[in-house]
């Protein structure tokens, strides 16, 4: 008699194409009030009808940015001692933290990110989006740039729930993951994505002839633009 336990159907691996539109909405939906946007100060990218606030109008809200303007209604640091922090927001514990286009700005992001996972609420969800490549933007300073895993290490308490590359974050652009069995799969989508979908190799006879192109027009640009923007867009939860 055998003892060889037979082997279950193969893992049906799939390469998810959504819009980062979608998946925000979904985000949206999943929290619970009351919401809290980390660097919710308008600027020209938030100046459009799908800006966190106006899309969750109705719900117990509070924006936070470390200075004052339109659509802050808390001035706090992320990296001030947690007892400051704690007592600028009243106390308050979020069903719902967005904390999108932040942490490459934040001096010192382990500190910041410990103080953002005291504020999650029990079973709460935490959204964020970070850039895993992006030219310098200094708003007012730009220090980081972070992968999956790098984001799974500044949140290790808690756990992932959805994740997946996008362009922007907030518009219409494609964003892409890797489910198994219909289900996220964080340990794969890294590599599967970025060999998939965004490696361009040339032969060798392509890139010879590119070089000798360059050559015999040295002003020729490399890139037409200076950097593209690729970000990363984790969900955790608190269980």
């Amino acid at each position: 008699m055998s003892d060889t336990v037979p082997a279950g159907p193969a893992p049906k691996i799939d390469v998810v194409s959504s819009t980062s539109a979608v998946e925000t909405a979904r985000i949206a939906a999943r929290g619970c009030d009351p919401v809290l946007q980390i660097g919710s100060r308008v600027e020209v990218v938030d100046r459009v009808e799908t800006s966190w606030r106006k899309r969750m109008a109705g719900r117990d809200f509070t924006g936070l940015d470390i200075a004052e303007g339109e659509g802050v209604d808390v001035v706090a640091d992320l990296c001030w001692p947690f007892e400051r922090l704690d007592q600028a927001v009243d106390g308050r514990r979020f069903g719902l933290i967005l904390c999108q286009h932040v942490l490459e700005h934040v001096r010192r992001p382990f500190e910041a990110a410990e103080n953002v996972a005291r504020l999650l609420a029990p079973a709460g969800t935490l959204y964020v989006a970070v850039p895993w490549v992006q030219a310098f933007h200094g708003y007012p300073d730009d220090f980081w740039r972070f992968s999956f895993r790098g984001l799974l290490e500044l949140f290790p308490d808690l756990e992932p729930v959805d994740m997946y590359y996008s362009a922007t974050g907030s518009g219409l652009d494609a964003a892409y993951k890797i489910t198994v069995d219909g289900r996220i799969d964080v340990a794969r989508t890294p590599f599967e994505i970025e060999g998939r979908l965004f490696e361009t190799v040339y032969d060798q006879q392509d890139n010879i002839a590119m070089l000798r192109r360059q050559e015999q027009q040295p002003k020729l640009p490399i890139a037409r633009r200076y950097l593209p923007a690729l970000f990363v867009n984790l969900v955790f939860e608190r269980r």
